[in-house]
């Protein structure tokens, strides 16, 4: 439900820097990365949440994966976080959607077959993937 991002972009230590973020190429590359992703996914991310369109499991009953479903057009968009410092496995199952077709992974350059509705992913400790379904 969240509207907005704010970074903390202070440092305190070895010295106090309150602009540390921006004096950092790695860190400010980074984050104008995901800016540029919010940016471009906006109407997506500003579009109503669907419920009953897809749900997702963990492996690992102590690394729960949550899970955003949004619809612009003929795409459907699954968003998706591991809510843990923990590795796992996600099985995601489609409701009320084709049952063989590939899912693309937004910014990962990799597609995913669904099969039966259902299709898996690894995620590294508080992983995020971002998927696209086009129908």
């Amino acid at each position: 439900g969240s509207k907005g991002i704010v970074y903390f972009v202070h440092q305190f230590k070895p010295r106090f820097n309150e602009h540390a973020l921006l004096d950092d190429p790695d860190m400010l590359h980074q984050v104008t990365l995901l800016n540029r992703q919010i940016q471009n996914l906006a109407p997506v991310l500003n579009s109503p949440n669907i419920i009953h369109t897809a749900s997702v499991n963990s492996s690992d009953q102590e690394a729960p994966i949550d899970l955003m479903v949004k619809r612009r057009g003929s795409q459907v968009y699954l968003f998706s976080v591991g809510m843990r410092n923990k590795q796992t496995t996600g099985t995601f199952t489609l409701h009320g959607l084709p049952s063989n077709i590939s899912v693309e992974v937004i910014g990962e350059s990799r597609t995913i077959a669904v099969k039966n509705g259902r299709f898996s992913d690894s995620f590294l400790p508080y992983g995020v993937h971002l998927y696209r379904i086009a129908l």
